[in-house]
Order: structure tokens, then C-alpha cells, then sequence
């Protein structure tokens, strides 16, 4: 009798053992700035967490974030008794599904004129005029004084290619141009062209380098999509612009007369976000 029971006691321990060994859990939830792994045995839990950062902004990508308060399995306690749910099973809290937002369709590009063009972090707002080459001559023309130039031989904003642009850095005898202060430009910052019927293509700064005259890429900068160098390769996702100016060294033709400067000045920046008014929003989206 003593051997049998004690064989029936030594049963219901292994069962229990194994009941008890059913409550592991393992919880993975991922999203777009945290990466967390939770893992629940029993009673004892532990958390990793990383962070990801990125001092350059990107494109804002289709990531859907995951809610902080979706919970994890919970475990029944021992001893407490669960009429609706076998001993030792997991239980789930029932959660609600997390709402997805359907995808903005993109503008059509829009076939109008170049209004104005600013710059917010420099305080500058200029208007725009087309140029393209210098008659008779293989060289790119120059906007006047105030102006910034887009060159209308080349592809427009919001085309989904690549736009080019200059203007002055200043003028005889004391006249700053727009571009004044374009290397003061940063990663991050943005540049606004507005066109004729009120929308604005908002342009994120993500390049800045000065060159020599001689040495400045000017085919690479009108068909960056076909440049060696991979960070200055536009991908075919993307829409850039170009911004460039006179900088750096000063001759003077004359003592402290006019001259002319020995390097460029070149920023580049990507579309980011097309800001529609909303008269014309409401006609799109009836399209």
C-alpha cells in the first residue's frame, strides 16, 4: 500500500510539474523607433529594449507602429482557480486590432508655373524665374540679382526626377543674393518651392560640399541618377533638387571693386512631403 501510494504521489507531482512548465511564453513586438523581446517563464521576466536613431532623417517609410499597451500572455497563478480555462494553460487578454490608415495616393504632377522658392532656416523667401543657357554659348545662364533661376531645359519639381537651381550669392556693388548664405544650409532643413496654383514641394536638405570652378560635377548635377559616386546617385524612388552658387575664395577685378568667386557651392535635397491647398486637394481626390 505504502509503495502504491507513494507511486500514485510521485504521478501527480510529474503531472503538476508538467503543467506548470506549459506557462512559457515568448512575446515579440517590433516597431519602427523600438525593439523589444519579453520573455515570460513562469513568474520571472525579462526585457530588452534598443533603440533606434538616426541623426539623418529618412524617408518616411510604410511602418506600422505596434501599440504600447498590446499585452502579453498571462499565466494563471497557482491556486487560483480558473473554471473557464484548464490549469497551467496560458490565457490570453483579448486585445482590439490595431486600426491601419489606407495609403495617400501621390499628386499628380502638376504642369504649372514656378512661383517662389523658400528657405526657412535662413529666413529667405525669393522669387523664381526660368533660365536655361547663355545664347550662342554652352553655359548655364544666370537668374537675375533677386532671383532664384530654375533652369527650364532640365526636369521640374514634382515630376519625380531631378530640378536644378542657382542664384547669387551677392552682387556689385552691395546686393546679397538669395543664396547668400546657402553653405550655412544643414541636413534636415528644408527647402520649399511653391507653385502657381498654391502647392508646395517641401524639400529636406541631406548634402552639402564645395567645389573649384574647374572641378564642379555640372553633368552629375543635371542627371545625378547617373553619378558614380553611390552618396550622390539618386535612387529612381526618390526626387531631388539642386541648389548651387558662387563661394568660398573672392578676386577682385579692381580694388574693392567687382570680381568673381573660385568655387561653388552645391546643396542637395530630397522631396519629402507635397502640400496641396485645399481647393485643389479636393479636385484630386474627385479625380
Amino acid at each position: 500500500m505504502r509503495a502504491s501510494a507513494t507511486i500514485n504521489l510521485c504521478s501527480r507531482i510529474l503531472k503538476l510539474a508538467n503543467s506548470r512548465l506549459t506557462g512559457c511564453a515568448v512575446t515579440v513586438v517590433q516597431s519602427w523607433f523600438l525593439n523589444r523581446t519579453v520573455l515570460v517563464f513562469g513568474a520571472a521576466a525579462l526585457l530588452l529594449l534598443g533603440a533606434c536613431t538616426s541623426s539623418k532623417p529618412t524617408v518616411e517609410t510604410n511602418h506600422q507602429a505596434v501599440s504600447e499597451s498590446t499585452p502579453t500572455a498571462t499565466i494563471a497563478s497557482e491556486g487560483t482557480e480558473t473554471p473557464s480555462t484548464p490549469q497551467g494553460t496560458i490565457q490570453a487578454t483579448p486585445t482590439k486590432p490595431i486600426e491601419t490608415q489606407e495609403p495617400t495616393a501621390e499628386p499628380e504632377p502638376y504642369d504649372g508655373e514656378l512661383v517662389s522658392m523658400r528657405l526657412p532656416s535662413l529666413g529667405v523667401e525669393a522669387p523664381i524665374e526660368r533660365i536655361g543657357l547663355v545664347p550662342g554659348r554652352n553655359q548655364l545662364d544666370v537668374p537675375q540679382p533677386l532671383n532664384v533661376g530654375w533652369y527650364e531645359i532640365y526636369d521640374k519639381p514634382g515630376f519625380g526626377t531631378s530640378s536644378l537651381f542657382s542664384a547669387h550669392k551677392d552682387y556689385y556693388p552691395n546686393i546679397r543674393g538669395p543664396f547668400y548664405s546657402l553653405k550655412d544650409l544643414e541636413n534636415g532643413d528644408q527647402i520649399v518651392v511653391v507653385m502657381d496654383d498654391g502647392r508646395e514641394y517641401v524639400y529636406e536638405v541631406f548634402f552639402q560640399r564645395r567645389y573649384t570652378r574647374e572641378n564642379i560635377p555640372v553633368g552629375y548635377l543635371i542627371r545625378p541618377h547617373e553619378h558614380e559616386d553611390p552618396e550622390m546617385r539618386r535612387p529612381s524612388n526618390e526626387e531631388w533638387i539642386v541648389l548651387y552658387t558662387c563661394g568660398g575664395d573672392f578676386v577682385a577685378r579692381t580694388e574693392g571693386g567687382a570680381g568673381y568667386y573660385l568655387h561653388r557651392d552645391v546643396v542637395i535635397a530630397r522631396l519629402i512631403e507635397t502640400i496641396l491647398p485645399p481647393r485643389v486637394s479636393a479636385t484630386e481626390n474627385r479625380n
